[in-house]
């Protein structure tokens, strides 16, 4: 999301009113920021006849950053099937609070979401973005929300829903986003925006968020802010390598033409780390996380 440099003071406000909600209420709401978090994961699909194999790594980029805000999921095998596979990326600002709550809850209601709607996958997606949202109301985390990237592969066909400014690209015979990245200067989203009376001043959503759509943020909802995601398909073919999941904190300084020389020169063990420390080399100062699925062998172009 945006610069922690300039977003800590409200961030920090954020947190204590959160604090304070928690305490009033009793509320069991883990608002800790975790120091210096860097951690990989690396896993191969096991069972899978499509034998896909991923990488995730996460970095607080602790010189620009004092907290992690960005949090990671992936599962294997989705609802114990071997050809379905759920990978997120979910971007928080104002605080950790509902990026964490989409990591404990959003598997289960896009679970109970695809049992309602068996073949219907996009709309399986797109109603539990609006069933997470009520999740994260019932916390009353007003003024604290998060990006969602995610990814859902059901045999060769790829699934991808976002909102905010998480991105996913393709890699392979060319390499190219397949979200939408939803900022307040999108053209598109300006003119939503103003169809349903919000306003935009100094390219952000009342003057404070620089993202027309998320998770959260309920004390934005009347200025423009939804939650409804764009939502891609794309069949997996010979001509894709890779899908690259990954917060703004990589997009900023990379390219999906970059992260693809990235992919040439690594093994998919290495991929999502390297992609990583590569932003951070690059100068980006927000927290970053990536995860790198491997979808077909590396081809040449």
């Amino acid at each position: 999301m945006e610069s922690k440099k300039s977003s800590k003071l409200q961030s920090d406000k954020n947190l204590l009113k959160l604090t304070k909600k928690a305490k009033d209420k009793n509320d069991e709401i883990n608002i800790s920021r975790t120091k210096k978090k860097s951690k990989t994961i690396i896993d191969n699909i096991e069972g899978s006849s499509l034998n896909y194999k991923y990488s995730e790594h996460l970095d607080q980029n602790p010189e620009f950053c004092d907290y992690m805000e960005d949090c990671a999921l992936s599962i294997n095998c989705f609802n114990k099937e071997s050809y379905r596979h759920l990978f997120c990326i979910f971007d928080g600002h104002g605080g950790n609070v509902t990026a964490k709550l989409c990591v404990k809850k959003f598997p289960e209601i896009f679970r109970k979401c695809l049992l309602e709607s068996p073949f219907d996958y996009e709309m399986a997606l797109k109603k539990s973005f609006y069933l997470m949202d009520q999740e994260i109301e019932k916390i009353k985390a007003t003024e604290v929300g998060n990006t969602a990237t995610i990814v859902f592969i059901n045999n060769r066909l790829l699934y991808c829903a976002n909102v905010g400014d998480s991105s996913c690209a393709l890699i392979g015979k060319t390499n190219e986003f397949i979200t939408t990245e939803d900022k307040c200067t999108n053209k598109n989203e300006m003119k939503r925006i103003e169809k349903e009376g919000g306003t935009i001043i100094d390219d952000r959503l009342g003057g404070i968020l620089a993202v027309s759509r998320g998770l959260g943020d309920f004390d934005l909802k009347s200025k423009g802010l939804t939650c409804e995601p764009h939502i891609t398909k794309k069949l997996i073919d010979h001509n894709i390598n890779y899908c690259v999941l990954a917060s703004d904190g990589v997009w900023d300084v990379l390219s999906p033409d970059e992260v693809a020389k990235i992919t040439q020169t690594h093994k998919i063990d290495e991929m999502a780390k390297k992609i990583v420390e590569t932003a951070m080399d690059r100068g980006s100062e927000d927290n970053i996380s990536c995860i790198v699925v491997e979808l077909n062998k590396r081809i040449k172009k």
